[in-house]
């Protein structure tokens, strides 16, 4: 199953390397411009793929709203660009959105979204994936659209750390945290988000589908549930979103679940405080006791 990552420096595409083996090749952004028509044509016929997964985005949440162009650019422009292409040589694609397509605001907890849950995105970010979604559906119809959220893994990052880490940083400095706790998500460990996207390719699964770890969380059991497992002292302060504090809108409740795994007999992640001890273990983070 030959396959070509875009994106494969990224945490994610970095996992998506190592699940899929040497059948893998990897571009960066280095090596490939989504927002390139033309040029993303040329590159993926070049390298003829069974499937094409779609890493690449514009994923800082506050700069979409500064820029909207390039976020629409790249998210949405470039999705459906690296879609078409694969269509073009009969490869299908793997195209990777977001739980900010959600708002959840008036939502109660323990109410995930799943896939036939009506989209209402607060942001530019969650628009521009959702309109990103509908380009990579109608360019190309062996296409997959997976949404996800809260992403962390063992890989180094562009921003050079994930939340968990950063909270095991700063409550090892200075003994203190304060983290929101009006927002809630279902956070994902990228390893196994790169199984389970491999255990889809391999039954030809099509259509949306949502993959999380099990479960959900506030910022601030995030955070919480990582001091327990490292094992770090630390005082937590909770905090409440304050709106214009940023210039993107959070979703209050973006937790997701899927209704559709179980028709591909493809097995539910793992429930996600057991990837977050696996992750943080993996990072040598948990404290010697």
């Amino acid at each position: 199953m030959k396959t070509l990552v875009i994106g494969a420096s990224g945490q994610l595409g970095q996992d998506l390397m190592r699940v899929l083996g040497e059948e893998a090749t990897g571009l960066t952004h280095a090596d490939i411009d989504v927002t390139d028509g033309v040029g993303v044509s040329r590159i993926i016929r070049e390298h003829q793929s069974d499937w094409v997964i779609n890493t690449a985005a514009f994923h800082r949440v506050d700069d979409c709203e500064l820029n909207p162009t390039l976020a629409f650019a790249v998210n949405a422009t470039g999705a459906g660009n690296v879609a078409r292409a694969a269509a073009e040589i009969g490869a299908g694609v793997i195209f990777y959105s977001t739980d900010y397509v959600f708002g959840g605001e008036g939502r109660p907890r323990h109410d995930p979204h799943t896939e036939s849950s009506l989209p209402d995105p607060l942001n530019v970010y969650g628009v521009s994936k959702l309109a990103g979604e509908r380009m990579v559906m109608n360019g190309n119809p062996r296409h997959l659209v997976i949404r996800s959220a809260g992403l962390y893994g063992t890989a180094t990052s562009r921003k050079g750390w994930t939340f968990p880490e950063l909270m095991a940083t700063k409550g090892k400095r200075d003994g203190w945290v304060k983290v929101v706790t009006d927002q809630a998500l279902s956070p994902t460990y990228t390893h196994d988000l790169a199984e389970t996207t491999k255990a889809l390719m391999e039954r030809e699964a099509r259509g949306l589908f949502h993959l999380t770890n099990a479960g959900e969380c506030s910022w601030f059991e995030f955070a919480q549930a990582t001091f327990d497992i490292t094992g770090i002292a630390v005082n937590m302060e909770p905090a409440t979103t304050v709106t214009g504090e940023r210039r993107a809108r959070r979703p209050p409740y973006s937790a997701l679940e899927s209704e559709r795994l179980a028709e591909t007999s493809v097995p539910p992640m793992r429930p996600w405080r057991e990837a977050l001890a696996h992750y943080l273990n993996a990072k040598g983070l948990v404290e010697e006791q």
